[in-house]
């Protein structure tokens, strides 16, 4: 009988052993960022989710807009969007602080407005056909998020 339990001990100490070491995953992504989902009736069938799973896609939408932002708007808008007086060609321009609150008031529609057609009387050039659609609202979105907080 002293065999038989001693026996059994042995048996539930390696199947726990086993298990334990069966559950270990590699995983690339950050522990804050994941769940694990585990069956509660089997250790078998567990799942790791990545709540970052579309990360990437965001982070490539934002550097290109930065980057188009950079290429097209730095020279008169500033790189902290507070714009002001710049010469360019010589002709003096008074670019819009993105940060004043009639920028921040402004529909998005009178942005995309302004980014597509210009205002010529204020030396604002236009980007219709230079930028497409896609990039013209996510230009309106970098300005909100990054100079204004939205």
């Amino acid at each position: 009988m002293r065999f038989l339990k001693l026996g059994f001990i042995l048996s539930v100490l390696t199947l726990f052993i086993f298990a334990c070491g069966e559950n270990k995953q590699t995983n690339s992504t950050s522990p804050a960022n994941t769940i694990i989902v585990t069956n509660s009736n089997s250790s078998a069938n567990t799942a790791v989710v990545n709540l970052n799973a579309q990360q990437p896609a965001k982070v490539d939408e934002t550097a290109s807009t930065k980057k188009i932002y950079t290429e097209k708007c730095v020279r008169c808008h500033k790189e902290d969007g507070t714009g002001g007086k710049v010469e360019i060609d010589g002709k003096t321009i008074n670019a819009d602080d993105f940060s004043e609150d009639k920028m921040k008031n402004m529909s998005d529609a009178k942005y995309i407005g302004y980014i597509e057609n210009g205002v010529p009387d204020e030396g604002m050039p236009a980007f219709k056909g230079k930028l497409s659609d896609a990039e013209i609202k996510n230009l309106v979105k970098f300005i909100r998020s990054e100079f204004q907080g939205k």
